[in-house]
């Protein structure tokens, strides 16, 4: 390596630690009684073996009524913006945490950029 590939190494890893030290909350604000909340996540790898750089960027929004949740999220590829192929779909997600136990009912439904659906997954997990 010569000192440009180990200076652009450095760079890379120190962005990567900002990223990853930096805290991305949701905000919630309440509604009618409700709670809804608006945010985003950043994730920022790298691959070895395929020397393989990822950053997605992906906002939500969700709203939590009656103790149900319903989310909707998308992700964005930030090193391919200049591509055309932004927008890949949307992910939606209804979940429901039985009271007094640790069981979670979910189901998870994604579109793609025309906004068709795909198919339907639903769940329950157990945490213990």
């Amino acid at each position: 390596m010569n000192k440009i590939h180990i200076a652009i190494a450095a760079a890379w890893v120190g962005l990567a630690t900002l990223m990853a030290t930096t805290v991305t909350n949701a905000k919630d604000f309440s509604i009618a009684g409700q709670t809804l909340s608006i945010g985003a996540s950043s994730d920022l790898n790298y691959t070895t073996g395929v020397e393989d750089w990822i950053w997605e960027l992906t906002p939500s929004a969700g709203v939590t009524a009656l103790g149900i949740g319903l989310s909707v999220a998308t992700d964005i590829d930030m090193l391919e913006l200049d591509e055309g192929d932004i927008f890949q779909g949307l992910d939606f997600t209804a979940d429901y945490s039985i009271p007094s136990t640790n069981i979670n009912l979910y189901t998870e439904v994604s579109t793609d950029s025309d906004l068709e659906f795909g198919d339907v997954t639903v769940g329950a997990k157990v945490s213990f």
